[in-house]
């Protein structure tokens, strides 16, 4: 085994003698599986398995059959970087697709980076983690695009008073944003602790006086947390609009506020599969079954098969480092549209959708909500 695992990177793993008729490669999946992040590791699995099932039923790629590693890391950065090295022990896996929040990405990518494994990222995260030379692209609109498009949404509410609810690198997407539409937004830090009781006293604080209460509320936190300050808001009668970021948007939003959260709109780098126009279906109407992460998925999948698929086309056969040279030269037509990047490894013109929770039949008071543009939007449209 140490022998075979020694000659990976010059050729892959022939397994074909375990038994089946075609050579064999795989990809990776890490995501979470259980804990309270459980619903959206299944959502972006279907969308994996979706896309497999497909590229092996036209024969695979290259000739080669794939097969699909799943890992759960309980979308906890210290998980997500111990499956790096799990991946990397099974030299048959030549690249993984991973990245569903910004803090699993910046904890695991370097991992991934250093054993040598292409990485293409599904979700919206920090641009600075794109590196095409290490082989990590961004399928998804990165967080400073979702910001952008958010802040124009924003704008045309024509806030007086407008705060945003965020920490980390994120939150400077957001000022920058509001600054370029010539609107001054405070950032307020969420609690450090997620404890129901903390949670609530700090939006009591923050609408408690109201001369200074904001009309338009920003909130670019996880869904747990947004779902609090939405129950508490409503508590406290509050009258103004809310808005928030793609974090934010996730079943746990609407488990935990329920009523709270009808009125909420917020940004989504993927759309759920029934909102996909008519023109971006096949006639199976793939997709239709997706929520936004499965459709992101099901996208990423492909993009990380199709640098399979021209490694094998220029090398002759597939490897690591062969994907990691053609996985930023993929163009193709997704679900989500056309799929290229930019020579900093970000999809270029990367669609964004608005979603809004609303209390009506058929959505009512569900995930992903009704779209409120049945098309994507870009910045500056």
């Amino acid at each position: 085994m140490l022998v075979l695992a020694g000659c990976v990177s010059s050729r892959p793993l022939d397994i074909s003698s375990l038994g089946g008729t075609q050579p064999l490669v795989k990809i990776g999946l890490a995501a979470p599986f259980e804990g309270l992040d459980r619903p959206l590791g299944y959502e972006a699995l279907a969308g994996v398995k979706l896309a497999l099932a497909e590229r092996n039923a036209m024969g695979g790629v290259g000739g080669y059959n794939v097969e699909l590693v799943a890992l759960n890391d309980f979308n906890e950065p210290n998980e997500a970087r111990f499956q790096a090295g799990e991946f990397a022990a099974d030299p048959a896996v030549l690249g993984v697709v991973t990245g569903w929040t910004e803090e699993t990405a910046r904890a695991s990518l370097p991992a991934y980076q250093q054993v040598g494994l292409a990485v293409a990222v599904p979700w919206s995260v920090h641009p600075e983690l794109a590196d095409p030379e290490s082989g990590v692209i961004l399928v998804a609109a990165d967080e400073q695009r979702a910001a952008l498009v958010l802040a124009e949404a924003v704008a045309a509410a024509h806030p007086s008073r407008l705060a945003v609810v965020a920490d980390g690198p994120s939150a400077t997407f957001y000022v920058d944003s509001m600054d370029d539409l010539q609107l001054d937004v405070p950032v307020i830090s969420p609690p450090g602790v997620l404890d129901g009781q903390v949670a609530q006293e700090w939006i009591t604080r923050l609408v408690s006086d109201r001369k200074q209460t904001p009309d338009v509320l920003i909130l670019a936190t996880d869904g747990v947390l947004a779902g609090d300050v939405l129950i508490t808001l409503a508590v406290q009668d509050w009258e103004g609009t809310t808005f928030a970021g793609v974090e934010t948007g996730s079943v746990h939003l609407v488990d935990i506020a329920g009523n709270a959260a009808a009125g909420l709109a917020y940004v989504s780098p993927a759309p759920a599969g029934h909102d996909l126009s008519q023109s971006e279906h096949n006639s199976t109407q793939v997709g239709d079954g997706l929520g936004p992460r499965g459709v992101l998925a099901y996208d990423t999948t492909n993009v990380l098969l199709d640098a399979i698929d021209l490694a094998i086309q220029k090398d002759g056969y597939p490897s690591r480092q062969g994907i990691i040279t053609t996985l930023p030269e993929v163009r193709r037509h997704g679900l989500t549209g056309d799929i290229a990047f930019d020579v900093t490894g970000r999809r270029i013109d990367a669609p964004v959708w608005l979603y809004k929770i609303v209390d009506s039949y058929p959505v009512e008071r569900s995930y992903p909500g009704r779209v409120l543009l049945p098309q994507p939007i870009t910045g500056g449209e």
